[in-house]
């Protein structure tokens, strides 16, 4: 009987404190003076690209920066990507033992209230591979296109900093 009688409070309490958690997190919530935002995209009036910009990035820049032409005086202009690589040599023979490739993409907001240019940079490395050359060479093509989703995600969280 005891048993019965415990099991219905603990089940009770259980339901109760469900609501309670449902309420606070409401009353929490909208209490909260910040704006939930869409971190993935940004909205520009226009977007240009120099003609040093690969139509590959260009691409690939859609998924990040979108064009709505309701905004006013909103415009983003990236004049480069450079990649530039570096081989860090060591051990008692001096070999090559990893590969560094370090991305910089120069940008330009520009609105009715200020213009801002910069530069975003990113570093990534990998072992060397000696032995097979052609695999090094796909790598390096790999982590470059993974530097590039890097740069547009990074240009992306310098547009809030900036806006904010």
């Amino acid at each position: 009987m005891i048993r019965l009688a415990l099991k219905i409070s603990l089940m009770a309490l259980s339901k109760n404190l469900k609501h309670l958690t449902i309420l606070l997190t409401i009353l929490l919530s909208s209490g909260c003076q910040h704006e939930f935002i869409n971190s993935n995209i940004v909205e520009f009036n226009s977007i240009a690209f120099s003609e040093k910009i690969s139509n590959e990035f260009k691409e690939k820049s859609k998924q990040y920066l979108k064009i709505n032409a309701k905004l006013e005086d909103s415009s983003l202009l990236i004049t480069n990507v450079i990649f530039k690589k570096r081989t860090l040599y060591g051990g008692a023979s001096a070999r090559a033992k990893e590969i560094e490739i370090l991305g910089e993409l120069h940008f330009q907001f520009t609105s009715s209230i200020k213009k801002q240019s910069g530069i975003i940079t990113a570093v990534t490395q990998m072992p060397s591979n000696e032995v097979n050359p052609q695999a090094e060479i796909s790598s390096q093509r790999q982590l470059k296109d993974e530097l590039e989703f890097i740069l547009l995600e990074d240009l992306v969280q310098e547009y809030w900093l900036i806006e904010s």
